[in-house]
């Protein structure tokens, strides 16, 4: 689906579409008004700079994570040194997740260092060298940054959403007569925002691709690997769904349908869902064959499905099995 200088490229071409897109609009909006963009800019960055700052406390503890007993997980240890090794970048600290949602993460920042992270629910449901696949997939995000790329340029949108709150309520208070104009400007900054945020969505995306393709150039049989994975977990979250409905059908646990599809984790996990290797609100159905899965692959995105990637950081799974060149 993507060639390596086709993925690249399509990530620089949207990079430079956002960060142009973003500088024509503030330029725009100072043309017809005198907008307190500095304003704006002292109240958004320091906000993401100090979420940036904390996530890793944050994400550690929304999933349960711990550091992995080098004894107890000697053979991930041993995996994510050598993927690590092979990527060209220095060991990350080794994390298990206690939690029944199969999935997988990483995360960090200069302060924690660098993070990688599996589920119980993951080691329990996939075979090793499927594991391996998805830790370099993982790893691929450390080597790329993407948790810096996705954290920069998520201060673009929330940029535009405050700045136009702000002209919205100046407009209120406007006593020359200019709050017609202004109430406009602020409704475009608004809908702005909401164009820029499915934009990052589509650049996250594309870095979703990035480290798959990662994956399969770095471990053996990579590709397969990995496709198999990521079908074992759309199951396993499928699984893990149908025993939620059994629940709130049978009424005997009302109060747990959250924690009960996050495997366990708390409520706060839900908002960090791009972490994932895989969005835990879209599941493929029970396939369990090579055979199953081309065919699944195969199939044409229904217009649903279209619609629910545009407004999410993961590509559909048909189209990363496709990417995977099955």
């Amino acid at each position: 689906m993507f060639s390596n200088f086709k993925l690249k490229a399509s990530m620089m071409a949207s990079l430079g579409a956002i960060i142009g897109a973003t500088t024509l609009a503030l330029a725009i909006i100072l043309m017809f008004v005198d907008a307190p963009i500095l304003l704006s800019i002292a109240l958004v960055v320091p906000f993401f700079l100090l979420q940036w700052l904390f996530a890793p406390t944050i994400v550690e503890k929304a999933y349960k994570v711990e550091e992995a007993d080098p004894q107890e997980y000697r053979q991930y240890h041993e995996t994510v040194e050598r993927i690590a090794r092979q990527s060209g970048i220095e060991k990350p600290h080794v994390m298990i997740a206690d939690m029944d949602l199969p999935n997988a993460f990483a995360y960090g920042n200069f302060r924690s260092g660098d993070k990688v992270a599996i589920t119980t629910g993951l080691m329990k449901r996939l075979e090793w060298d499927e594991v391996e696949a998805v830790i370099g997939h993982e790893i691929g995000h450390l080597k790329h940054n993407d948790s810096t790329y996705m954290m920069v340029l998520s201060i673009l949108p929330a940029l535009f959403l405050v700045l136009g709150r702000m002209l919205f309520y100046s407009s209120i208070f406007n006593s020359r007569g200019e709050s017609k104009p202004i109430i406009l400007i602020a409704i475009a900054s608004m809908v702005f925002y909401l164009i820029l945020q499915i934009c990052i969505m589509y650049f996250s995306r594309l870095r979703e691709y990035y480290a798959d393709r990662h994956s399969a150039n770095t471990v053996r049989n990579g590709d397969q690997k990995l496709a198999s994975g990521l079908m074992k977990i759309s199951n396993g979250i499928d699984s893990i769904k149908k025993q939620e409905s059994q629940r709130k059908r049978s009424r005997t646990a009302t109060r747990k349908g959250t924690s009960a599809m996050m495997g366990g984790a708390s409520p706060l996990a839900l908002s960090m869902k791009p972490l994932l290797i895989a969005d835990p609100d879209v599941t493929s159905g029970s396939l369990t064959n090579r055979h199953q899965i081309n065919e699944y692959a195969e199939k044409d995105l229904s217009l649903k499905e279209k619609f629910s990637e545009l407004f999410s950081t993961h590509p559909n799974i048909k189209k990363r099995l496709r990417a995977l060149e099955l």
